[in-house]
């Protein structure tokens, strides 16, 4: 089973066991197995919480139906905690009055933010600065998920996102999960920006040594469905891979006429291809289902550039194939001891100041660790 890094915490079905008790807490009322709504065999689970301040509806993916849905009661959980504003440790100011480091948080200001924002009230968030030891403060609007109308007071400055949120059993486990989503968000956001990305940056199957990854490749082009795999390129060297999920049917017949996309960041090149293909696999059956909120009806055009969509298929059937996995496959990271100590070797060898930790308060379900991870160095991701 390909992992992008070692898991901590409990076995999986004593994860899923301990998560099931917890539905109640977290407001979860149906959690849904819509593997069979598609053809990839690819376990996805649905939970929804009906009164949620972001989207209702959760998704998780994974090997099996007991990790897709770990995968998805945590997502859940994590935007439960989130959105508890009384969770955080929060004080207002201006970035100026309270020393602010100039150009730190600049990279995830909302377009059209005026100049003179360091000089207006904000509200800020404790956070441990995991490279340095200190304490800090980090824009509150990056941290919460309180996505209401009216917004929360001083927010409208910064881009919000689920960009470094995390859950899990173990806090160190869930810290590796934010910050892994933090690269592969930044590696992602350089590859829309890049020209001649998709032409450039393909891996060549053929070139693919890892048996359960070919496992997975051949199941899928058994089920006539084209697989496109691209390195997104990390200023941090850590693994990044897009990938692309299309069936190569006639129209008429398909489920869903157009591409679906997911991207994932491992210390394995072949444990991020699985999981981008398994992000691909959920992103088809949430476009399926059309169950998640944030789906609106312009994602289902009446009338769809099937021009657009020919081009594409041509590009997964024939498209350049240049980038040779076993070459990218040779960089080896030693995680077996502690994943966390070398992202942040990595990070402070590559000149980055800033890894910022802020922990949510997860009561009354102390078993569970939510944390926020913000690397104000690496762009979010504001499209896709």
């Amino acid at each position: 089973m390909l992992e992008r890094y070692k898991r901590l915490g409990p076995p999986p079905d004593e994860a899923l066991a301990r998560l099931m008790k917890m539905r109640e807490g977290l407001g979860i009322t149906r959690i849904a197995d819509i593997t069979g709504l598609d053809q990839l065999g690819i376990p996805v689970v649905q939970v929804t919480r009906p009164f949620s301040l972001s989207n209702a509806v959760a998704q998780g993916k994974g090997a099996t139906l007991a990790q897709a849905a770990i995968s998805a009661l945590l997502e859940s959980a994590e935007s439960f905690f989130a959105e508890q504003v009384a969770n955080f440790d929060t004080v207002v100011g201006c970035a100026d009055q309270l020393h602010i480091p100039p150009d730190r948080f600049e990279r995830h200001l909302q377009g059209g933010t005026a100049p003179g924002w360091r000089g207006r009230e904000t509200t800020w968030v404790a956070a441990d600065n995991l490279l340095t030891g200190r304490r800090d403060l980090v824009p509150f609007e990056l941290a919460h998920t309180a996505y209401v109308l009216p917004s929360l007071p001083h927010d409208g400055i910064f881009a919000a996102s689920t960009s470094g949120l995390a859950a899990g059993f173990e806090e160190t486990d869930a810290i590796v999960h934010g910050m892994l989503e933090c690269i592969e968000r930044d590696a992602i956001a350089t590859a829309y920006r890049t020209h001649g990305f998709f032409h450039r940056q393909r891996i060549d199957p053929e070139t693919i040594d890892d048996p359960s990854l070919r496992d997975l490749l051949e199941t899928l082009a058994a089920k006539n469905v084209l697989v496109g795999l691209w390195q997104a390129l990390s200023p941090l060297g850590i693994p990044v891979v897009w990938c692309h999920l299309l069936e190569d049917e006639p129209t008429e017949t398909v489920l869903l006429d157009h591409p679906a996309d997911g991207s994932a960041a491992g210390f394995s090149l072949a444990g991020a291809a699985a999981h981008a293909i398994y992000e691909a696999a959920q992103a088809r059956l949430a476009a399926i289902s059309g169950a998640r909120d944030d789906l609106t009806r312009a994602f289902y055009p009446k009338y769809p550039d099937r021009q657009m969509i020919a081009a594409h298929r041509r590009l997964l059937r024939d498209g350049p194939r240049s980038v040779d996995f076993r070459a990218l496959a040779e960089q080896k990271f030693n995680t077996a001891s502690d994943g966390l100590s070398v992202l942040l070797a990595i990070l402070e060898e590559r000149g980055f100041e800033a890894v910022h930790l802020i922990r949510v308060g997860t009561r009354p379900l102390d078993a569970l660790s939510v944390v926020r991870i913000v690397i104000p160095a690496l762009q979010p991701l504001l499209q896709g």
